[in-house]
């Protein structure tokens, strides 16, 4: 996947341009013709840096978030305001934690935020996405998930995370049904442990060298693997992928 996409004309709303895969997938993206416009909640610099370089004058950068209903549906006006969107990639999340043995409040605020960021804001995004390109005859959607929404997480205080992203895929099945004679074509990209972004932030060199030797291919995804995969999905290359989730994990999880 590392021949460039053709995707000249095409403007591309990218949540989480600031974290390691959203960074990735921009400069991806805006080497391969596409308008990008990146989201990013937190850390302008790092949204900057990502569309820094000689693509600059095709990118666009807003700041929001889906953490609710209402943000989700703003951030998808002011995108659109921007420029008309063909492609969304719903890649920022939350990682909160929900611990098994921790207190009520602990448990009960991590699946709060989770819910409330992962599936209900991303969910609001994902149908204003959707209804937007079946009036208008096409378009795609890629959502980001997880390894963990195919087989639970290994970490037990990351349950959460796993069911929530398990929660946005399956309401992207859908959408990815009911509209396909719209020629809206929805995909679902599902990482393993990703050499970038929330995975591994904080981690010593030792701690993630420990956890890719516990992987089939004895390492991390990379962050321009799965950008590259985007790239392609976004191409509408074989549209007959629609619905699919497409692993990306170094066969540590084959189904």
């Amino acid at each position: 996947m590392t021949t460039p996409q053709n995707l000249t004309g095409r403007t591309v709303l990218l949540t989480g341009a600031s974290g390691g895969i959203g960074s990735a997938t921009a400069r991806t993206m805006l080497a391969s013709g596409a308008d990008v416009i990146g989201q990013y909640r937190h850390g302008v610099e790092a949204a900057r840096a990502a569309v820094a370089g000689p693509y600059v004058d095709r990118a666009h950068l807003v700041q929001g978030d889906h953490s609710t209903p209402e943000t989700a549906r703003q951030l998808w006006r002011d995108a659109e305001a921007a420029r008309s969107v063909d492609v969304l990639v719903l890649n920022a999340a939350t990682m909160a934690l929900t611990p098994f043995d921790g207190s009520d409040e602990e448990w009960d605020a991590g699946w709060e935020q989770l819910l409330a960021v992962n599936v209900v804001g991303a969910g609001a995004l994902l149908r204003e996405a959707v209804r937007t390109f079946a009036a208008r005859g096409g378009g795609t959607a890629i959502v980001v998930s997880s390894w963990a929404a195919e087989q639970g997480s290994r970490i037990l205080d990351v349950s959460g995370y796993a069911a929530s992203k398990a929660a946005i895929r399956n309401l992207a099945q859908t959408l990815a049904r009911h509209h396909a004679r719209d020629g809206v074509r929805v995909y679902i990209v599902a990482p393993g442990v990703v050499d970038a972004g929330m995975g591994v932030a904080d981690q010593t060199p030792e701690h993630r060298q420990s956890v890719a030797d516990g992987l089939a291919m004895g390492r991390l995804v990379s962050a321009d693997e799965v950008a590259g995969l985007i790239s392609y999905l976004a191409s509408d290359g074989c549209p007959s992928l629609s619905g699919s989730t497409l692993d990306v994990n170094g066969a540590s999880y084959v189904r």
